[in-house]
């Protein structure tokens, strides 16, 4: 899968070539769900609502390491490029490469690590979710991080003024509309299920 690991100055030029004016850059290391594609979906119109004529989308799947009940890579390629082709980001141009770092599970360091390395690659936003480099503790299955934790040390770090942050919150299927929608939290009253 070599072709998919762009080094920095490749990924620059694509987005240059596709006369990107913002580009915005998904991070993961498992397939793409319905409360990811709606967070995408929903990033881009916001940026066009803000002005911007051509936001690019850049999924920089985790290309190294991951854990052995981790999604194996060739698999997430593949689901990515079936989402792509089936035009689940609308006339959104998208940049598919492979982000060639192992998943440490490090937490908020690895998140800003994670951030700056999408930075240098020409990332002008970054959309950032929840405990996106936390583990279960191994003795006691907790969570060792805070759900959050990472977002506020992204938000915290000098270093990154320049990427725009774009936090979310949670993606939940809406019973009523029978789609996915952004939601604070569910309750017995609320018509939201919640998904992994």
């Amino acid at each position: 899968m070599d072709q998919f690991r762009l080094t920095p100055q490749q990924l620059r030029g694509k987005f240059a070539e596709l006369g990107a004016d913002a580009v915005f850059v998904f991070q993961l290391r498992n397939p793409v769900h319905n409360g990811h594609a709606l967070l995408m979906q929903d990033t881009a119109a916001k940026l066009k609502a803000q002005g911007y004529k051509k936001p690019v989308l850049w999924l920089s799947p985790l290309g190294g390491w991951t854990k052995d009940d981790d999604v194996p890579l060739k698999t997430r390629m593949e689901q990515h490029h079936a989402i792509i082709k089936n035009g689940v980001f609308g006339d959104t141009p998208v940049v598919l490469a492979i982000f060639p770092s192992p998943m440490l599970y490090a937490g908020p360091r690895e998140v800003q690590w994670h951030a700056y390395a999408r930075l240098n690659g020409g990332a002008t936003h970054y959309i950032v979710g929840r405990d996106p480099a936390g583990m279960k503790h191994p003795g006691t299955n907790n969570d060792m991080y805070h759900m959050w934790h990472g977002q506020k040390m992204l938000e915290m770090a000098p270093g990154l003024r320049t990427l725009q942050l774009l936090p979310f919150t949670f993606a939940s299927y809406d019973t009523k509309a029978g789609k996915m929608a952004k939601t604070t939290g569910v309750s017995p009253k609320t018509p939201f299920l919640m998904i992994a």
